[in-house]
């Protein structure tokens, strides 16, 4: 019987995907200079394999090298959350009715069963991200454009940086987050009828409130630029 080959992430992705969520997560402040001699250090690693994460993450509009620096987290404006929000309300809609006619009822249930998870038990960080991030992303699943998902993807990264800061994993926003989870298990229902203006009218909807929760928090927060 042959073995099953054991998944090697390599160093350069693992550390791509760390500095990638602590910067959407905001553990990484927008403004925030990250060294590369410091991040270097704390993951044990020579400066290459930083630069290289650097450049992708500039790449996905999170960070601007400076040279012989490091990076800086880019800050977000109400100018962007407006665009994005913009851009997110023409795409996203049209990639879900697209991707529901193909059969997506396993990462349905899949999906569902994680955001019942949530709902029933003390939110979870990791498991909020990844199904937050899941379930938009579902949308895109049987999209063959590959400028439409290079696209998506920068104004994902951007728009996950938004939202998280808006909910902010905190108890006082917990009641944010079950507006989110309740928003989601209604497209995901949507999408499994497959009739094209529920899932329209469940995404638009759900993205309006995303703007709106997202502008309320910064507001509150301090003034938007």
């Amino acid at each position: 019987m042959e073995k099953k080959k054991s998944l090697i992430v390599p160093v350069r992705d693992q550390i791509f995907n760390k500095i990638r969520n602590a910067v959407l997560s905001n553990d990484y402040q927008p403004g925030e200079i990250i060294p590369i001699d410091r991040i270097a250090r704390e993951y044990g690693v020579s400066s290459t394999p930083i630069r290289e994460a650097f450049i992708r993450l500039e790449s996905a509009g999170l960070l601007t090298l400076i040279p012989n620096r490091g990076a800086m987290v880019v800050e977000v404006t109400q100018k962007d959350i407006l665009n994005i929000w913009e851009m997110r309300k023409l795409i996203e809609p049209y990639a879900a009715r697209t991707t529901a006619q193909y059969d997506i009822e396993e990462d349905i249930c899949k999906l569902e069963n994680d955001v019942r998870t949530l709902l029933e038990n003390n939110f979870e960080r990791d498991l909020y991200i990844a199904t937050d991030e899941n379930v938009h992303m579902l949308f895109f699943k049987h999209i063959d454009n590959d400028f439409m998902l290079e696209t998506i993807e920068k104004i994902n990264n951007i728009s996950l940086r938004m939202r998280y800061q808006a909910e902010n994993f905190s108890k006082r926003n917990e009641a944010i987050m079950r507006e989110v989870c309740t928003e989601h298990l209604q497209i995901l229902d949507c999408l499994r009828s497959k009739d094209v203006q529920c899932i329209e009218k469940a995404i638009y909807t759900h993205l309006e409130n995303g703007e709106l929760r997202t502008l309320r928090s910064r507001a509150a927060d301090r003034p938007i630029q």
